[in-house]
């Protein structure tokens, strides 16, 4: 579930950037020098010179990693030790501390790691964006989803179970607010072996600001027709569309709900969701968007 990597290069300070490729191997994009790691370097866009977090943020923003020509695939560094992006800011921002004089680069350096947590979050956080409902046949997550490679949107519902439930009416819809509910009942739910491919992919998130994409949420989840609702409104409406239809969802539908409590709304408000609870599907829309 993660996009690239980062490993020290034994006996020095250098970095090698690893990315995933079109066959899915780790691949090195660049092995970094300490003056392709100064912060906020203007060099790339003047030059066209490697610096490693400008080329980091270029694969977060979906751009295709520029690999380099003529390395070794075997030389991947395999032994190299991780290092995050989150350290690496702490320690560029020490690199700027050098007396240079330049106070504008010195300050941006000391907010590095905020600076490109907001670039990050403003691309995957969508609050207005579209219900992403048509993922059946060949539109979905496994086939040619059009956002199947597009990173999740953090703080959305994510719907499982709705398609392939034998009784629409009585077997419930699994529905997640956000992934890191996702990643908590995976993370109680799977076994050894592989709880630690979740338990990265949360790291990831957390010190390489490296999300998820739709796909492997919809993978992880095994169901290739998850649906994804980016606000409450447009989960509530679809509910209610549903509901009327009496096909895929009925009013009295059971929804299995798992989200993280909101600290700001008490327990005994009707808008309180609790963390793991069942409730119809009529229910859960009002209880997200009541009615005026």
């Amino acid at each position: 579930m993660t996009r690239y990597d980062l490993r020290t290069v034994p006996d020095g300070r250098d970095i090698a950037l690893r990315a995933v490729d079109d066959d899915g191997r780790m691949r090195v994009v660049h092995v970094y020098g300490e003056d392709e790691q100064y912060p906020l370097a203007s060099d790339r866009y003047y030059t066209n010179l490697p610096n490693l977090f400008l080329d980091i943020l270029d694969i977060l923003d979906g751009n295709t990693p520029r690999f380099e020509e003529g390395r070794d695939a075997d030389d991947a560094f395999d032994d190299g030790k991780s290092i995050s992006l989150k350290n690496l800011t702490i320690r560029a921002s020490h690199a700027a501390a050098d007396g240079s004089g330049n106070a504008r680069r010195f300050k941006d350096a000391r907010s590095l790691w905020a600076l490109m947590s907001n670039h990050v979050n403003v691309g995957v956080k969508r609050p207005d964006d579209e219900p992403i409902v048509d993922v059946r046949r060949n539109r979905n997550w496994k086939k040619s989803q059009p956002l199947r490679n597009v990173p999740a949107d953090p703080g959305a519902w994510f719907l499982s179970s709705v398609y392939s439930r034998s009784n629409p009416r009585k077997n419930p819809v699994i529905i997640y607010r956000g992934i890191d509910v996702i990643f908590d009942a995976l993370l109680a739910e799977l076994d050894e072996t592989a709880a630690p491919d979740i338990a990265r992919a949360r790291d990831a998130i957390t010190v390489n600001l490296d999300y998820p994409t739709y796909a492997e949420i919809a993978g992880a989840l095994g169901d290739s027709n998850m649906l994804v609702f980016h606000n409450d409104q447009s989960l509530a409406d679809w509910i209610r569309e549903q509901a009327k239809a009496q096909d895929i969802v009925f009013p009295d539908t059971p929804a299995q709900v798992m989200v993280n409590p909101d600290p700001a709304i008490d327990e005994d408000d009707p808008r309180y969701l609790p963390a793991d609870s069942t409730m119809t599907m009529a229910h859960l829309a009002n209880v997200i968007a009541p009615r005026d």
